[in-house]
């Protein structure tokens, strides 16, 4: 086997791993991919993203950006992570410049593939910074183009978050035929960590180590690095409802900092 072919091999393995939950096997990976020459990402990345570790996500897909200058497919997956992992940190700007340069490589190269990825990543961006409305018809052609090239995967992703947009536009039924066939999807392929994100559902739906719904929400609050008063306005509550929360949540899942509950938060996908 050719050294390039056997580094995107790893590269894909990391892949697979990352999506399965096995974050130690991922960066294992990840590692002989380079090794043999190939540059990790945006696969990297967005395992440090799913381990929690937003600020070493961003760093690391922007380095990657820096060093891309030259093949603009690769870089068009490099903006569709970097959306991702800049509205994990509430970094609009960031994620609508990016999605502006995706949505421009797609349109040059007019490739089915990267129309159809730069349709969910704007739909993403939409759905932060237009909210539901403006969101809906851009995730619906992006899972129409998705279903058209037959990539189940990334068609259920999009299912996913059509789920969040038809919940908040107050279309339950909508929401609920998307979430059962994305769901379907994502455990047909062992995908446990799009499985996760399922898990919470607008209505109560149950939540990892017996959280409560509010408890969820300071958690992702918290991960996201908000204070306990930042928290405390954001949810209308008093900071020592907060903190008190905060320590039963601690207890629940079992950590001693923030930062592994923020960790923890990523894993379960707690956060949007």
């Amino acid at each position: 086997m050719a050294v390039g072919t056997a580094a995107e091999a790893h590269y894909q393995v990391g892949d697979l791993r990352r999506l399965r939950g096995d974050f130690a096997g991922a960066h294992e990976a990840y590692s002989r991919s380079h090794e043999l020459g190939r540059d990790p990402q945006p696969g990297l990345a967005l395992l440090h993203l799913a381990e929690g570790r937003v600020e070493a996500a961003a760093s690391s897909i922007r380095s990657a950006l820096i060093a891309e200058t030259l093949n603009r497919p690769v870089r068009a997956r490099l903006c569709a992570a970097q959306v991702e992992i800049a509205l994990a940190a509430d970094d609009v700007d960031t994620a609508c410049k990016a999605d502006a340069e995706l949505t421009e490589i797609a349109s040059a190269y007019g490739s089915s593939g990267l129309l159809a990825l730069a349709f969910f990543v704007h739909g993403l961006v939409a759905l932060k910074d237009g909210g539901a409305a403006e969101a809906l018809p851009i995730l619906r052609d992006a899972c129409r183009r998705w279903r058209e090239l037959d990539a189940p995967y990334e068609c259920a992703r999009v299912r996913a978050v059509l789920a969040q947009v038809y919940d908040e536009l107050g279309d339950t039924d909508a929401a609920e035929a998307e979430r059962r066939v994305a769901e379907a999807t994502f455990v047909r392929l062992g995908a446990v960590l799009d499985t996760r994100a399922l898990s919470i559902r607008k209505g109560g739906a149950a939540l990892p180590d017996g959280l409560t719904a509010r408890e969820a929400e300071v958690l992702g609050l918290a991960a996201r690095g908000k204070s306990n008063r930042q928290i405390a306005t954001s949810l209308v509550l008093s900071e020592k409802t907060v903190a008190r929360h905060l320590s039963n949540i601690f207890t629940k899942i079992n950590v001693s900092s923030r930062t592994e509950a923020a960790a923890y938060a990523f894993q379960h996908r707690l956060i949007r």
